[in-house]
């Protein structure tokens, strides 16, 4: 046997199971890749990302297998994380902590579940499109590493990308209308990451636009049942979220909030020259080159729509477009800076160069792809190295920084109260918050008048706040601060002859000179703030026994079963399609 022969023949066994090819592939990346995926993105949100595994560990750990809050942050006292943030990919790395206790193992385990899920969702459609395993087993393997920053948030949804392109194809080019899958794809986004599906939902919307002469008014009633059965697949997520909003006004609702930057950096997008400058993915757009200006005309329509839209998001996110002047004062302000909107187009540019028409440019666009990662990523971050050291002053060595994450991890899950994370940008705690407060730990104390109430007997476990008060005057109403951040959900239970209120928050209304500093900062428009950086306030009027504790509230138990209802409804549609034509075969 020659050396071609041979060549051929190991490229068939892999052809052969491409999903266990990928599996493996997936598995080695993640292996080689320990280091660097624990340590590439501590300069983003490594450790939010980190407390959200090791906070629903603790929560399974605890029963609680559809959490409402997250106990790893402040101090104890719950943060929504999981009601605005879908917990969804996060399952399989939370059981791998349970079982090993270490935290970047539980990472790694996260970064593994998204590079094989997008290998193995590239391939599937790629080949869908083109019929060829050998190119299509190479996209699925490039498309894996690139997005190798798993601490950032966004780096969640690669592998619903090339799914979401290969719908719209099918509706557009193959006149295929196919709401159900495409349906699918955009309720599992919302879930997974809402700003993720906001940008997604841009670059869709451009794609389809630049195919405006295919469309059809069938082809658009298909796009709109898409949406439809989005909604239906992901009502339980989406009502729990409304019913949040509706509830209070969250800090994120600040549009040009000041935490954690400045709010004159917020959309401060700078000119095309700088935008490419500081672009994540460079290599990208050295593909972009090669795509417009070297094998343009050998591409499909698809992939060259692909191009321009890269090319269309890449300048929108320069001061070309009235980012500073007008976006920042719109929903876009949730975007904080523009440079989100360009993220995803390397997925975009090396699907287009893959469905060109020559021979050998997939297998160079693989092989640079990949030792590009393998150089920036697992071969640079070595367990020795302080990486951001010259530029961010970060000394410790990526052993250390593992270590430390480590330690936290253990000790937060074991006792929250004493060790804690961070919230990121504090997103989901009142308009009214003190980050300060956050910060020291005094959103986990009481507030209370001690000339009229006593607090004994303090118990605090996982979704559980106990006490005791004692009144100088029974009957007299005593107001007491609790240590939890309210949310709606929360409820008191009253024992021992205690009698009281139902946790709310407590508001005072704003005074001229706030409302006209509020309206200053381009703050929302309302007319009270909220006491105690909104955490939980109740009124007691006998002594006894308190029990605080978040119960899921009738709107999340009705969206999530309503949710359910329709998956259930998808599988059993999916399955009897399948029975159906097994048996129609059969009988042939």
């Amino acid at each position: 046997m020659n050396t071609k022969e041979l060549s051929q023949t190991r490229q068939n066994i892999f052809c052969r199971t491409p999903y266990l090819t990928l599996f493996v592939y997936a598995l080695l990346m993640t292996v080689i890749s320990y280091v660097s995926i624990n340590t590439n993105s501590q300069i983003y949100d490594y450790p939010f990302h980190m407390a959200r595994i090791v906070g629903l560990a603790q929560s399974i750990a605890n029963g609680d297998l559809l959490p409402n809050l997250n106990f790893l942050f402040t101090h104890g006292s719950g943060y929504a994380v999981p009601m605005f943030y879908g917990n969804g990919v996060l399952y399989i790395p939370a059981l791998v902590y349970l079982v090993t206790r270490v935290g970047t193992v539980a990472f790694a385990s996260y970064a593994f579940i998204i590079m094989w899920a997008t290998a193995t969702t590239s391939y599937f459609c790629l080949y869908k499109m083109t019929q060829n395993k050998a190119k299509s087993m190479l996209f699925g393997m490039t498309m894996a590493i690139a997005f190798p920053y798993f601490g950032f948030g966004m780096s969640a949804i690669p592998p619903l990308i090339t799914p979401l392109i290969y719908c719209i194809y099918k509706v557009i080019f193959q006149d295929k209308l196919n709401p159900i899958p495409l349906g699918i794809i955009i309720a599992l986004m919302v879930q997974t990451h809402i700003i993720s599906t906001l940008v997604l939902a841009i670059s869709s919307l451009i794609l389809v636009l630049l195919s405006a002469n295919k469309l059809t008014s069938k082809k658009i009633v298909s796009f709109v049942f898409s949406i439809v059965i989005a909604v239906g697949l992901s009502i339980g997520f989406v009502i729990q979220f409304i019913e949040q909003r509706l509830s209070q006004t969250f800090f994120v609702s600040w549009g040009l909030r000041d935490f954690p930057f400045k709010s004159k950096t917020i959309l401060d997008a700078g000119n095309l020259f700088e935008e490419i400058m500081n672009f994540d993915f460079p290599l990208a757009l050295i593909f972009l080159i090669i795509g417009g200006g070297v094998v343009y005309k050998s591409l499909p329509k698809i992939g060259r729509q692909l191009l321009v839209t890269s090319v269309i998001l890449l300048v929108a996110t320069s001061n070309i477009l009235p980012w500073y002047t007008v976006f920042r004062y719109t929903f876009l302000t949730v975007f904080q800076y523009s440079g989100r909107l360009s993220y995803f187009i390397p997925a975009f540019i090396i699907m287009a160069l893959f469905l060109a028409e020559k021979k050998r440019l997939y297998k160079v666009i693989a092989i640079v792809q990949i030792g590009f990662y393998l150089v920036a990523n697992p071969f640079s971050f070595l367990p020795h190295v302080a990486n951001f050291k010259e530029k961010y002053n970060l000394t410790a060595t990526n052993h250390t920084v593992m270590k430390r994450q480590n330690e936290t991890a253990d000790k937060a899950f074991q006792n929250p109260l004493l060790t804690t994370y961070w919230a990121s940008g504090s997103e989901y705690f009142n308009l009214s918050i003190n980050h300060k407060s956050v910060q020291n730990g005094t959103v986990n104390q009481f507030i209370y008048d001690a000339n009229q109430v006593t607090v004994e007997n303090v118990r605090q476990g996982y979704n559980l706040l106990m006490f005791d008060v004692q009144l100088n005057q029974e009957g007299k109403s005593v107001e007491l601060t609790l240590p939890r951040i309210w949310y709606k959900g929360y409820v008191a239970e009253y024992s021992a002859g205690a009698r009281g209120t139902q946790p709310k928050i407590a508001y005072v209304p704003l005074t001229s000179e706030e409302l006209q500093q509020y309206k200053k900062k381009y703050k929302p428009n309302v007319t009270q703030k909220a006491l105690n950086d909104g955490r939980a306030t109740i009124a007691v009027t006998h002594s006894g026994t308190v029990s605080v504790f978040y119960k899921r509230t009738s709107a999340q138990i009705v969206g999530f079963t309503l949710q359910s209802a329709t998956w259930l409804l998808l599988f059993y549609l999916y399955l009897h399609r399948t029975l159906t034509k097994y048996m129609h075969k059969d009988t042939i």
